[in-house]
C-alpha cells in the first residue's frame, strides 16, 4: 500500500479514538494535494488491478475514511488487488483534480474519490482517461460513461438501531442530524424512527442539518437543543454530527449510535454502531476492471444483503436490551440480510 501523506506504512485495526483525537483528525486538512512521487513499478502493474483512493480529511478517523482504508487492505490481503494507494488531505477542486490525474497516469484502476464533494472533479478527470473507472460517493446513481457512483444504504442499519434505541429507553423522541439535509441523511433518520416505532409506536422525532460535516461543537449544541425538547435517542449522518451527538448523549444520559465505524470506545452511551465493509463495495469495481466493463460503468448498490454493513452492539449494553426487543432486532436483521425485508429510502 502506498500513501502520499508520508513514508510510513501502517496496517492495524480500527482505532478506538477519543473524541479529542477525532477533533484533531477532522481538523488535519493541511498539505492538500500531496501524492506519491514514485510511480508503481512495472512488476506491480502486471500483477493485477491496483486501487487508488482519494479523501479530504485523514483516513485514520475511526469512521468513513478508515472504512475505505480497511476495505482496500482486505482486498490486498485476499489477493483481489495487487496493491492500493491512498492520498488524504485532498480538498475538492484543483487539488483533487491533480491527485486523480496523477493516480490515473500511474495506471491505478479503479480510482475512488471517497466523498460526495468530489463529483465535479471526478467527471473532469474521467473524461481524460476513458479506460479507467472513476467512482465517487454520490449515493444517488450519478453514472455516466466511466464515472461510477456507489450507494450508502445506511438506513438499513439505522432501522435496526432504532429498534434497540427504543428498547433501552423509557420514553423520549429521536434526534436526527446530518452535515447537510441530503437524501441519505434524511433516510437514515426516518429509518431509525421507523425502527423505534416497532417498539414504541407513538415515538416522534426531529431532524437538523448542521451545515458542516466536521463541526463537532455545532453538532453538540444542536443535539443538546434536541435533548431539551425531549430527545433520548440520537442518530447521526456524518462524522461531525455523530461525534457531537455522542458528547451530548454522554452529558444527558441519552443513547447515541456510531457512524460507519465502531464507536463504542468513545462513550458508554454509544448503544450500537454500524460498520461499513467497503471491501464489498470496491470488489465489484475491481471485477469490472478485470472484465473490461469500464465504459460504460455502473451504480454500485451494495448493502446488507451483500454483507456491506454490520450493526455492532456495545457489549456494555447487550445484557440491558430486553429479550423481546432483541428477538425483534434479530428477526429484522435476518429478514434484511436474507432479502425478505427491504428498508425503504424515505427522504421526506
Amino acid at each position: 500500500m502506498r500513501s502520499s501523506s508520508g513514508p510510513r506504512r501502517r496496517r492495524h485495526a480500527l482505532l478506538a479514538a477519543t473524541v479529542a483525537t477525532v477533533l484533531l483528525v477532522l481538523a488535519g486538512c493541511g498539505d492538500a494535494g500531496r501524492r506519491d512521487t514514485a510511480p508503481a513499478d512495472a512488476a506491480a502493474a502486471s500483477a493485477g488491478p491496483r486501487l487508488a483512493i482519494v479523501y479530504y480529511p485523514q483516513f485514520r478517523d475511526g469512521s468513513w475514511g478508515e472504512a475505505a482504508l480497511t476495505g482496500a487492505q482486505k482486498l490486498e490481503d485476499a489477493g483481489v488487488i495487487a496493491d492500493f494507494a491512498v492520498q488524504e488531505n485532498v480538498n475538492p477542486g484543483a487539488d483533487a483534480v491533480r491527485a486523480l490525474r496523477s493516480f490515473a497516469e500511474q495506471g491505478y484502476n479503479p480510482i475512488v474519490a471517497h466523498s460526495f464533494n468530489y463529483g465535479d472533479d471526478v467527471k473532469q478527470v474521467a473524461a481524460e482517461f476513458p479506460n479507467t473507472i472513476f467512482a465517487y460517493a454520490g449515493g444517488f446513481g450519478d453514472v455516466a460513461a466511466n464515472v461510477a457512483d456507489y450507494s450508502q444504504p445506511f438506513w438499513e442499519a439505522t432501522y435496526l438501531e432504532g429498534i434497540l434505541g427504543a428498547g433501552v429507553t423509557q420514553g423520549g423522541s429521536v434526534a436526527g442530524a446530518g452535515g447537510f439535509d441530503i437524501p441519505v441523511c434524511r433516510a437514515m433518520y426516518n429509518a431509525y424512527l421507523d425502527g423505534a416505532k416497532l417498539v414504541r409506536p407513538d415515538t416522534t422525532g426531529s431532524f437538523v442539518a448542521i451545515g458542516d460535516w466536521s463541526d463537532v461543537q455545532r453538532a453538540k449544541e444542536a443535539a443538546l437543543g434536541q435533548a431539551d425538547q425531549g430527545a433520548t435517542m440520537f442518530v447521526g449522518c456524518g462524522q461531525g454530527p455523530t461525534f457531537g451527538q455522542i458528547e451530548a448523549a454522554t452529558e444527558r444520559g441519552a443513547v447515541a449510535n456510531g457512524y460507519t465505524g465502531d464507536m463504542s470506545g468513545l462513550s458508554g452511551q454509544v448503544l450500537a454502531s454500524f460498520t461499513w465493509n467497503l471491501d464489498k463495495v470496491f470488489a465489484p469495481m475491481v471485477a469490472d476492471v478485470v472484465a473490461g466493463k469500464v465504459n460504460p460503468t455502473r451504480y454500485y448498490e451494495v448493502g446488507m444483503t451483500d454483507d456491506a454493513m454490520d450493526v455492532v452492539i456495545n457489549p456494555a449494553w447487550r445484557d440491558r436490551i430486553p429479550a423481546d426487543v432483541m428477538a425483534t432486532y434479530e428477526q429484522k436483521l435476518a429478514d434484511i440480510r436474507g432479502g425478505a425485508l427491504t428498508v425503504p429510502m424515505n427522504t421526506q
